[in-house]
């Protein structure tokens, strides 16, 4: 491992040796809001961790909270098991390999990551193995200061958010990595809609609010990827 000096320092090397997938605008959206979330009471949540990079950075960033890691270690689940269903959805079992490698990533080997980071005996580190509709209804999650859902599909996004989002504190940031496809961002909207909240993202870069009803850039979705709500 190179010499790592600082927080960019940490976020060019998981970038460039494919810890991540995370784009880099994303890791700065957390570092501007440090201080708006560091004294939130609440564990850290990120369901869908792909190699673990972007939850090795959060654990590093804030040391004094829990940090869960949440996969199923096993790629998408089969459309027959989804909670709810969506004739558009893209990420099958079938869906197996991107630009940047094979998408199911074993335990063991983000495990071993965090080893490499010093956090490999960090009681702080909850793994959560399994689909988000099996494993997050008994996971003993209680209060939550970050929910990062990066997970895109459109049944998991929407029951990431069915069943965490309730337990996000108030000034608690909900994180979609995946705002920028379609499919997350329609589970998005059904959410909102059905639980009447306010029908906007922050953008990750700008902060500036995104009405959902609008268009914004060339991704699938109309929005960029790493959007975020505070929950009021």
């Amino acid at each position: 491992m190179s010499e790592i000096n600082s927080y960019e320092d940490l976020i060019n090397y998981l970038i460039d040796s494919k810890i991540t997938m995370v784009n880099k605008r994303e890791f700065n959206t957390i570092l501007r809001h440090f201080n708006s979330i560091v004294d939130i009471d609440g564990d850290i949540v990120e369901c869908g961790v792909w190699r673990g990079g972007f939850s090795i950075f959060l654990s590093l960033v804030f040391r004094d909270k829990n940090i869960w890691v949440c996969d199923s270690y096993e790629g998408f689940q089969p459309l027959e098991g989804a909670k709810h269903q969506y004739d558009k959805e893209r990420h099958t079992p079938r869906y197996t390999h991107n630009a940047d490698g094979p998408l199911a990533i074993s335990l063991e080997e983000v495990q071993n990551h965090f080893k490499n980071f010093g956090l490999g005996d960090d009681p702080r580190i909850k793994y959560l193995k399994g689909f988000v509709k099996d494993t997050l209804p008994n996971s003993g999650i209680e209060n939550i200061s970050i929910l990062r859902v990066d997970v895109d599909a459109y049944s998991a996004t929407l029951e990431v958010l069915e069943e965490l989002y309730p337990k996000v504190k108030t000034g608690g940031y909900v994180i979609f990595d995946d705002s920028c496809l379609y499919e997350s961002l329609d589970a998005i909207k059904v959410y909102f809609k059905a639980n009447n909240l306010p029908y906007f993202l922050y953008h990750p870069e700008t902060d500036k609010k995104l009405d959902l009803n609008k268009s914004y850039t060339n991704d699938d979705s109309g929005f960029p990827a790493g959007c975020y709500i505070i929950k009021e």
